[in-house]
């Protein structure tokens, strides 16, 4: 070796260089990410061919996340999202994140679930897409299950598993979620 790297360490610090380029610049095949967005360290990132992750401008995803797209999945975290840190977002379909929304610590949101009548061994699942709207609050913890629209400025408590759908300016918690109070200001009475 001469005093030198080796072959395969010169390789090997080549990919590390290369990876943490493409984290940063976001030239990972199938993801789309604009200025300002910023991936924490340990997170893993999983594109399969055919899937598209698309982090919009000042997106922010902290330590220890996993994001992981199945084939010809897309993902979307619109302008300013943050997610905290180790929160799992899975997709096989489609999760659309507003613009804005927060993701404290641990949340996960997945657009499946395992098929409770087929074996664990065969992978069956069931799929629908999930939409979070815009300025939606998920505090620690909270899971979101497939199918499930939650609208905008929307607040879930810690620990929540949302199952329905929620509506907008809302507060929910609990398990499964449910409505605890109405945000919207109120109307005047004519």
């Amino acid at each position: 070796m001469n005093g030198a790297l080796g072959w395969r360490a010169r390789m090997a610090l080549q990919r590390r260089i290369f990876r943490l380029h493409a984290r940063i610049h976001g030239l990972r095949r199938g993801v789309t990410s604009a200025a300002g967005a910023q991936v924490g360290r340990r997170c893993r990132i999983i594109v399969e061919p055919g899937a598209h992750l698309v982090l919009g401008p000042g997106v922010e995803i902290d330590d220890g996340t996993t994001i992981s797209l199945s084939r010809n999945a897309t993902v979307e975290l619109g302008s300013g999202c943050f997610v905290g840190h180790h929160c799992t977002i899975a997709a096989r379909e489609r999760v659309t994140i507003g613009s804005g929304t927060f993701l404290a610590e641990l949340v996960s949101i997945r657009d499946h679930d395992h098929d409770p009548d087929a074996p664990p061994s065969g992978g069956g699942a069931l799929c629908a897409p999930v939409s979070i709207g815009r300025d939606v609050w998920l505090a620690a913890k909270v899971t979101v299950t497939r199918g499930v629209e939650i609208g905008d400025r929307t607040v879930v408590a810690a620990n929540a598993v949302v199952t329905r759908s929620l509506p907008g300016d809302v507060v929910a918690g609990g398990v499964p979620a449910r409505m605890l109070r109405d945000k919207s200001p109120p109307r005047e009475q004519q």
